[in-house]
């Protein structure tokens, strides 16, 4: 189990770009595995437990013993963000994949519903049926229900505030462009996972599995293609991690931006002389 929970750590952290620092998490008085969010004070960030039997596999998403400011960013986040949280969550539940609240203890009857109120706990169960023997099985049963878990998790507490103690994740705003750090349309940690979470780590023009084909150094990384380009979509605009970015492999997503407008990913499968891929993106506004 421990070589195919840092494997499923290494993974996650291609997709989502963020650090994730293995450790050992209680739940219930039972001790296993799972990782905490790198870059935050010891006991104020968030961590996640990995959990797999026969024939499932589970992950929980919580807050640590003194991360207070975190649990009330994401409350307040969700309260004000209504639309936005039911929707994440209607993409949670539309992967097969059961996913269980909690808020201040107490189970949520429906989870689209962001309760009202102060927000002191909560936590984020996701819970899939996937039978797994190998190791590569196991692995990505564990990636299939952590990151929607996390992605969840992540929505309220990487869109900060003023005065956040999240310092270490503070985005650049939207549409800016900076040398010393890609800007935030191709790095932000949420775009990245929800699209990967919904189209998976591989391309979605030729379907290259850099896992599949390097080994698993190489597992989990893809490039994140924007279908609209971001010198086009100006300050505010709000990207909808499913209808606007697509994965593409290195090659892919070159030749994309090889014409101005870049191509469509259904156009470079053309391009491959491979045929309509079904289901289509959705079209772009």
């Amino acid at each position: 189990m421990k070589h195919t929970v840092e494997n499923t750590l290494a993974q996650l952290g291609a997709i989502t770009t963020l650090i994730l620092e293995p450790c050992m998490i209680s739940q219930a008085g039972i001790a296993g595995t799972g990782a905490r969010l790198a870059g935050i004070e010891a006991g104020r960030g968030l961590v996640i437990a990995l959990s797999r039997t026969m024939t499932s596999a589970a992950a929980t998403v919580m807050p640590e013993e003194s991360a207070g400011a975190l649990v009330r960013q994401l409350g307040r986040w969700a309260q004000d963000n209504p639309d936005t949280w039911r929707s994440a969550v209607e993409e949670i539940c539309a992967q097969d994949v059961a996913l269980t609240i909690t808020v201040n203890h107490e189970m949520l009857d429906d989870p689209r519903e962001p309760p009202a109120g102060l927000w002191r706990a909560f936590g984020i169960e996701c819970w899939a049926r996937i039978p797994a023997q190998t190791p590569d099985e196991i692995t990505r049963s564990l990636i299939s229900v952590a990151s929607p878990a996390l992605a969840l998790a992540l929505n309220g507490l990487l869109e900060q505030d003023e005065g956040t103690e999240l310092t270490s994740f503070d985005p650049l705003p939207e549409g800016a462009v900076s040398t010393v750090k890609v800007n935030r349309y191709e790095r932000n940690p949420i775009n990245r996972l929800r699209c990967i979470s919904h189209y998976g780590a591989k391309c979605w023009v030729c379907g290259l599995d850099f896992g599949e084909l390097y080994g698993p150094a190489a597992a989990g990384f893809i490039e994140v293609h924007h279908r609209i380009p971001v010198s086009a979509m100006g300050p505010g605009y709000l990207v909808d991690p499913i209808r606007d970015l697509v994965p593409l492999c290195s090659n892919c997503h070159s030749a994309a931006h090889r014409r101005n407008p870049p191509y469509q990913p259904s156009e470079i499968r053309e391009l491959l002389r491979l045929p309509p891929k079904l289901p289509s993106l959705p079209a772009i506004l």
